[in-house]
């Protein structure tokens, strides 16, 4: 107790080589608390979408290799490779869908005005003369990934009767249910338009309201293209239009996404479907242009914090090395003293130590609220800058173009596919960043404090009382 009374005492004794030694230590805590505040905020950010968007596995076309390979044709994997793939102990879910456009004679088409059940007829050499489609069939593995479903802002609601669940049910639009006087419960019956014809009679089981754009672009709403409109889409699981035993690909439209348990994983899973059958043709990889698009602003903000950090905790230590050093040597006289008295030099370092450690202390105080005050304005006014520079590159890169062709489908992949770069982040203090802020703070006090301590082992007490003047 005497020891750090003392250690008071002399701290308020010397106040002005103090408080410079406070204000060195103070901007050093409030810079650390700033950086690793948002330092760790990012952190977290990033690897939640990591594993969020990173776990996404892109299975396209290496055009490259392709062109090397020589052939004219560009390779397509099959129905089954979709379920093989799916297999895989790698991955956390897969989410099948499939697409295929349907004709029906008893069920009108919204902006059907002929209610011809179709645009036009065909007649494929066989004397069966085919309708067009009219709907377009969608099955789906896992309902909760259905666009314009979403809980919160979703445009399409589903406030009549219930999400599909089992073999042949199905959900509508409320404009195709009034359109035909459908209710929930009926069952309308429906059969693709390619051959082989498969027959579908499907229990309507919900249907729901849509406040999505009814065609994808302004001509096809001129000429009424209805089989576009997205009013007349029927929508079940995958397992329902995969129990009518499609055998190709032909006349229906497959899509998968595979989602990695750890995006790590990456590498195994590209062997694993190497071994069964993809054609090296085709890439595997992540969403890495997308995660990078994502958190670019965010990486860039947390490199800039780390070296600001960096060069304040430098630049810090050696100038409150410095003030320490040049502090103790004004004091030689006075542990001089101490030691002629006969105070042991554990007992003079231990005061030492208990001045660096209050003024630490005091300064981690009020450090932590200066820079928990001031991380949330830096943080936003870095970040929106860093939004604007990735939003240029963004716009200026629009080469590494894809083509994903599985099934039949042909998708370019490029840009972000519909994700946006982060451009706001809440940052707080938390349990983590405080520990690590005072394990400095208590840095900076042993530095301080071994200063003294190395001054104090260095010489004897007569040796300083005769180098007084």
């Amino acid at each position: 107790m005497y020891i750090l009374i003392n250690a008071m005492k002399n701290l308020l004794r010397n106040k002005g080589r103090n408080i410079l030694i406070a204000a060195v230590t103070l901007a050093i805590i409030v810079s650390t608390v700033v950086t690793l505040t948002i330092g760790n905020a990012s952190s977290k950010i990033i690897e939640d979408t990591r594993l969020r968007v990173g776990s996404k596995v892109n299975i396209a076309i290496d055009l490259q290799e392709h062109g090397r390979s020589g052939k004219m044709e560009m390779p397509e994997a099959g129905i089954d490779d979709f379920f093989s793939y799916a297999q895989s102990d790698y991955l956390s879910k897969s989410i099948l869908s499939a697409q295929l456009y349907l004709y029906s004679a008893t069920t009108f088409a919204v902006d059907d005005d002929s209610k011809a059940q179709g645009i036009w007829e065909s007649n494929d050499g066989t004397g069966e003369v085919r309708k067009a489609g009219t709907m377009v069939l969608i099955g789906n593995s896992d309902p909760d990934t259905l666009a314009d479903f979403n809980v919160d802002g979703g445009k399409k609601i589903l406030p009549g009767g219930r999400m599909y669940s089992g073999l042949d049910e199905c959900i509508i639009s409320s404009d195709l249910a009034e359109l035909n006087g459908i209710s929930v419960g009926d069952t309308i019956s429906t059969r693709s338009v390619f051959e082989p014809a498969k027959n579908f009679s499907l229990v309507v089981v919900g249907i729901y309201s849509d406040e999505t754009a009814a065609y994808p672009g302004p001509a096809y709403e001129e000429a009424k293209f209805f089989v576009f409109n997205r009013r007349n889409e029927v929508i079940t699981s995958f397992e329902t239009v995969m129990s009518k035993g499609f055998e190709t690909d032909e006349g229906i439209q497959i899509n998968a996404e595979y989602y990695l348990k750890n995006p790590d994983d990456i590498s195994k899973f590209e062997a694993e479907v190497r071994a069964k059958g993809l054609p090296d043709d085709y890439s595997v990889s992540i969403n890495q242009r997308e995660l990078d698009g994502i958190t670019g602003p965010l990486k860039s903000m947390a490199g800039i914090t780390s070296t600001f950090m960096d060069v304040i905790l430098i630049l810090g230590a050696i100038v409150l090395v410095l003030l320490s050093f040049i502090a103790v040597r004004e004091r030689k006289y006075e542990v001089g003293v101490l030691r002629a008295m006969g105070m042991e030099k554990a007992k003079i370092a231990a005061g030492i130590l208990s001045e660096a450690v209050i003024i630490s202390l005091m300064c981690l105080i009020i450090g932590l609220g200066i820079g928990s005050a001031a991380s949330q304005p830096i943080a936003d006014r870095i970040l929106s800058d860093q939004v604007e520079v990735a939003a240029v590159k963004t716009k200026a890169d629009s080469e590494n173009l894809q083509f994903l062709v599985m099934s039949g489908k042909t998708e370019f992949v490029n840009g972000l596919n519909g994700y946006t770069p982060v451009s706001e982040i809440q940052v707080a203090l938390d349990a983590h960043t405080v520990i690590q802020i005072i394990l400095i703070a208590l840095a900076l006090a042993g530095l301080s404090g071994v200063i003294g301590i190395a001054v104090i082992t260095r010489y004897e007490p007569l040796k300083i009382l005769r180098e007084r003047n």
